[in-house]
């Protein structure tokens, strides 16, 4: 009998979420409900995330999606917050993709053809875990538990940095950088001492309903408050092709808990706890076979737990720095994956049970500060140090049917790590007259240094005592600088011209990932996968020229095009036997290897016109054109050979004609997205062929609107896919084999997307 799903859990939210949320308005709130706000003017279509300010072109091509956009994008996770945009995309790897064990979600995020660990993730500034790669798929851009850390309702905007990042605070990626920032009590208690809202969603294609609550206070003239608490439950995605998606019954949770204490005029103490739990019953009925004669269950669960303590000192002039923002936390990620699975091999029954995690522990210290020079000079520097505790462990517990003996097997991903990290860095923005316009020139030099140092390893590739000789403490270090050149054309319109170097050192995982095939006594012959000590640091060379901000009166516009080098790509490469340190290893050893350099290049534009700029009855129109087009090539400095690279994004634009009303009453838009297809070519950097399942070109309307029902709720709604299209998205389905048979087939179908489907959100201001 093929394994179920274990009940509607997930009817109700939580009794301790609803306890504390609850309980905080009741404090709060007084007899009467205060009156809400003027609703601010709204300058964004709701179905476009607007370009950062052209004040901003010293950080390069820059996406800013705040609260209100999110809401309006009936954003529930990772994928959907970047909707519309044109080179970003969110690869995830479906329920049952990969082996019984591996979990599911989001994975990271794609920019400009760069993902996984090239793309960073950081949120107030704390790096989140790295993505887990999967040492048994060969791969070290396959991974085998998600990023869905968060959710997106605690956060005041979303940054998403293109390209390798210039040299500065924070979490510097290769490929990318992506900041998520937090709500602040700060932003609802402006105007007021008081604020409450309570929010329903639901989204259609996962069955998920949303409530959320939100409660800032003025507590005296010292001290404000934040609390937001967020509940989700829902089922599997829905999906426009002919397989059935797995069952997945999951529900999340959030708390956003934030204190300010106002110590003087120039200080400022903040306090924050935030925390995401999440809960998927999966069953993977996929997995029926001879071998596993009920598919498999797992019970998958993630959790992020962080608390920090933030000074704002601003003493003004005379000292080192006008401003100095000094940060200590703590934040504990895991993701544990339990499975289970009735086993069928030699003609003997097993019950397997795996548990498998991530844990990444990390504290840390980090001090930001600015110092103003002149009226057209500053400097920014700062100095942070982490440690972090990263565990990967996989242990199954094989109980033979027939006599109830189990049999205990610890296969651990990657040997237990600490990391101390070092940072450093210094920027500089200094103004000057170039032929009549202002400019400003933004110099910065970023210096890191990271230890790791292995822990416990007896429990290191059981299978395989050697292996653990070669892990020892190592040290590494690297400086990256960076130059940007900002010319201002005209008033809130210019140019800007910009270089960055990038690093990234490798991760534990690839550092000491392993997987084996030895029975599970550890005797005979079996291939292996180990990780490789003597790695060398990723490298990326970007440039980028671009235009942003508003050349005319009612035209907003932004344009970039990019150029970026990648040297010493890390990939999994198959190596020569070694009788003499591993002579059980017969079958075949693979290890990570620096094999791979890639180039990219492309061209990205949005932007938007405002109708009424030109017809006064076309007063509240708009018009908003997206667009960007990329390509990448890859060499296997092994084997010489050279080809397209595969993770590069076909062609996407898209085009908007939207109507918000000038008295800010509420608005609505069409949305018209078309990409091309593409087949994936082979990926030399993994040194894989073979067919690819040529992912066909799609066009998708969607229709968004919104309603301020006066002063006291919001009401936004959307149809998605309008035409009920059946379509993929190249990132997550790229890597497919082509359609042969039964199973390939069925793993394609898996990965349609949604057809027509509907979202909805209402807030109620109190």
């Amino acid at each position: 009998m093929a394994a179920t799903t274990s009940g509607a859990r997930h009817t109700a939210a939580p009794f301790t979420l609803h306890a504390v949320t609850l309980a905080v308005l009741t404090s709060l709130l007084p007899a009467h409900a205060a009156d809400a706000p003027a609703t601010p003017a709204l300058g964004e279509i709701l179905v476009k995330a607007k370009r950062d300010d052209s004040g901003n072109t010293r950080n390069g091509a820059t996406t800013v999606i705040d609260a209100e956009q999110i809401g309006k994008n009936n954003a529930i996770d990772l994928a959907n917050l970047a909707r519309y945009s044109p080179l970003i995309s969110v690869p995830s790897a479906a329920s049952g993709s990969g082996n019984i064990w591996d979990g599911a979600g989001n994975t990271g995020i794609n920019i400009r053809g760069a993902e996984g660990n090239r793309v960073s993730l950081e949120l107030d500034g704390i790096a989140l875990p790295d993505a887990a790669p999967k040492p048994d798929a060969n791969s070290t851009n396959a991974f085998g538990i998600g990023r869905d850390y968060f959710d997106p309702e605690t956060f005041r905007e979303v940054r998403i940095g293109s390209g390798t990042s210039p040299a500065g605070a924070g979490t510097p990626g290769i490929g990318g950088a992506v900041s998520f920032i937090t709500k602040t009590p700060e932003e609802y208690l402006a105007t007021r001492k008081l604020y409450a809202d309570y929010k329903f969603g639901y989204t259609s294609d996962h069955a998920q309903r949303m409530h959320a609550v939100t409660a800032a206070a003025q507590l005296n003239d010292k001290l404000q408050g934040l609390i937001v608490g967020v509940h989700r439950d829902g089922e599997q995605g829905k999906s426009k092709g002919g397989t059935p998606q797995n069952p997945d019954d999951w529900s999340s949770d959030a708390v956003l808990a934030k204190l300010n204490w106002t110590l003087a005029r120039d200080q400022k103490l903040n306090f924050t706890i935030d925390n995401y739990k999440a809960q998927h019953d999966l069953v993977f009925a996929n997995k029926l076979a001879a071998s596993y004669p009920e598919g498999a269950t797992q019970d998958a669960r993630t959790e992020r737990t962080r608390y920090s303590i933030e000074h704002h000192y601003t003493p003004g002039a005379g000292l080192l720095f006008d401003t100095l923002d000094t940060r200590a936390y703590t934040q504990n990620a895991s993701v544990v994956d339990q499975t289970r699975a009735s086993y069928i091999t030699g003609g003997q029954p097993y019950l397997r049970n795996i548990s498998t995690g991530f844990y990444n522990n990390s504290k840390g210290l980090a001090l930001d500060a600015t110092r103003q020079l002149d009226a057209l000079g500053m400097l920014s520097y700062g100095i942070s140090y982490e440690q972090q505790e990263s565990r990967r462990p996989w242990l199954e517990d094989r109980t033979v049917i027939k006599t109830g003996a189990h049999q205990l097997t610890m296969k651990n991903r990657m040997a237990d790590m600490d990391t101390d990290k070092l940072a450093a860095y210094l920027r500089g923005e200094f103004g000057f007259m170039l032929l009549g316009h202002q400019a400003t020139l933004t110099p910065g030099l970023r210096a890191e240094h990271r230890k790791l140092t292995p822990k416990n390893l007896t429990a290191y590739l059981i299978a395989v005592p050697s292996a653990a000789s070669e892990i020892r403490e190592e040290t590494d270090s690297f400086l990256t600088p960076s130059l940007n050149l900002s010319v201002e054309l005209a008033p809130g319109f210019s140019t800007y011209a910009q270089y960055s170097r990038g690093t990234r050192l490798p991760t534990a995982a690839e550092r000491t990932g392993t997987y084996d095939s030895f029975s599970y006594t550890a005797a005979g012959n079996a291939y292996a996968v180990l990780g490789n000590p003597n790695l060398q640091k990723e490298t990326s060379n970007a440039f980028e020229i671009g235009v942003k901000g508003a050349p005319a009166n009612g035209v907003e516009l932004s344009a970039s095009a990019f150029y970026t080098r990648y040297s010493n790509l890390i990939e999994y490469a198959a190596q020569p036997l070694d009788p003499v340190n591993y002579p059980t290893i017969t079958f075949g050893l693979y290890r990570p290897e620096n094999v791979g350099k890639a180039n990219t290049k492309g061209i990205e534009v949005s932007s938007r016109f405002l109708l009424g700029q030109w017809a006064e009855a076309m007063k509240g129109y708009s018009v908003a054109l997206a667009g960007g087009i990329s390509r990448g090539t890859a060499e296997n400095r092994l084997t010489g050979k050279q080809a397209d690279l595969p993770s590069i994004q076909p062609y996407k634009a898209n085009a908007t004609f939207a109507y918000d009303d000038p008295a800010l009453r509420g608005g609505a838009a069409f949305v018209v997205s078309t990409v091309r297809g593409k087949k994936a070519a082979d990926d030399v950097i993994a040194d894989a062929s073979g067919a690819r399942f040529a992912v066909p070109g799609s066009t998708v309307m969607d229709v968004t609107a919104y309603w301020n029902i006066g002063k006291h709720a919001v009401l936004n709604a959307g149809v998605y896919n309008l035409g009920d299209k059946k379509y993929w998205d190249y990132a997550s389905a790229r890597s497919l084999p082509a359609g042969t048979n039964a199973a390939t087939l069925a793993d394609i179908e898996r990965y349609v997307r949604p057809g027509r489907n509907y979202a909805v959100n209402l807030k109620v201001i109190y």
